[in-house]
């Protein structure tokens, strides 16, 4: 009996047998090799294991062949009816999307068999940025002649100014902070370096934490910009905590990092500090899907804010005018 194994092609293997569970870990491995953050894969993988759950509770195969539009759509349904909200569930059909596409260039499919799965459309909820009355009582709350005090409120100043995600913020190193020449350079997802601009008031604050209060790190390469009190790196959910419990004790509970994006992006629109596709660039979105939501924010904000032109007040529409019970009411104070 010929026990030597034959040289197996490409083409002999069965792809529709094909474990899911494994494919997902091939992709996993090919988003690291691109350089996707480790938040994204993690989040690709979650969601994922997620669909490959569902198939085991309704009693199907966990292979290639039930990656199928149909179960897809059965499934976000499911999710849709476990009170999910939409974003989550948008989320769980992008998962599977980005999957299929993947699967689809390695070969393993001959076509993309989620490219005309429609995500579900998700509520644009308005949220209000930050208010001068707000920001005022937050800082009034610190000290800003102390270390905490000093650092607390360059944080806050840098994350209204500049749009930062925490992540950012935490992982900015002394040396890609060019205060003087008012910028800084940033690390954002996928290991993407962008140039941030920050203002006057920003570059004061941090010239007050960096001269006066900033100790020096406890190791000497973790010379990160922003440390704790005995000098090792400030982390995300050590700043997370900070503005929430800051927020809670100045009497502004809705404070939160990601409030502070929003606040910097609506204020970038509304005080035409630059247009939509230099908003998306300091953001470090990769398109401008996020960036219209920001305007669709600060429009809102403007219709609220101040008075808006009337298109039928341009018509000259003169029928409507100088009659006498206009004259009438006018005179009788109405």
């Amino acid at each position: 009996m010929n026990s030597r194994r034959r040289n197996l092609r490409w083409t002999d293997i069965d792809m529709a047998e094909l474990d899911l569970e494994k494919l997902v870990l091939h992709f996993s491995q090919s988003n690291k090799a691109e350089g996707k953050s480790p938040k994204t894969i993690a989040w690709y993988g979650d969601m994922l294991k997620d669909y490959i759950g569902y198939l085991e509770r309704i009693n199907r195969q966990k292979v290639l062949a039930n990656l199928d539009i149909e179960l897809v759509r059965e499934f976000t349904v499911h999710e849709q009816g476990r009170g999910l909200s939409p974003y989550t569930v948008q989320g769980k059909v992008r998962s599977p999307k980005a999957f299929s596409s993947w699967l689809f260039n390695e070969g393993y499919t001959s076509e993309n068999i989620l490219l005309t799965l429609k995500v579900p459309k998700a509520p644009i909820n308005l949220i209000e940025p930050l208010t001068g009355q707000e920001i005022d009582k937050l800082i009034i709350y610190q000290n800003p002649l102390t270390t905490i005090g000093s650092r607390n409120i360059a944080i806050f100043i840098l994350l209204l100014d500049s749009g930062l995600r925490v992540s950012e913020l935490c992982g900015l190193r002394f040396d890609d902070a060019h205060i003087e020449e008012g910028y800084l350079k940033v690390f954002g997802k996928g290991s993407k370096e962008r140039i941030v601009p920050i203002g006057a008031l920003s570059q004061k604050m941090l010239w007050r934490y960096v001269f006066h209060f900033r100790p020096e790190p406890i190791i000497p390469s973790d010379n990160y910009l922003f440390l704790t009190l005995d000098g090792k790196p400030l982390v995300v959910n050590a700043v997370k905590l900070i503005l929430n419990r800051w927020g809670k004790n100045a009497g502004v509970p809705r404070l939160h990092a990601h409030l502070c994006r929003h606040t910097y992006a609506t204020n970038f629109l509304c005080h035409n500090c630059g247009d939509v596709f230099r908003l998306q660039q300091i953001l470090g979105h990769t398109t401008l899907e996020m960036v219209r939501k920001y305007v669709h924010f600060a429009s809102t904000q403007a219709l609220m804010n101040g008075r808006t032109a009337s298109p039928v007040d341009y018509m000259g529409i003169k029928k409507l005018r100088g009659y006498k019970i206009d004259r009438m009411l006018k005179n009788n104070g109405h």
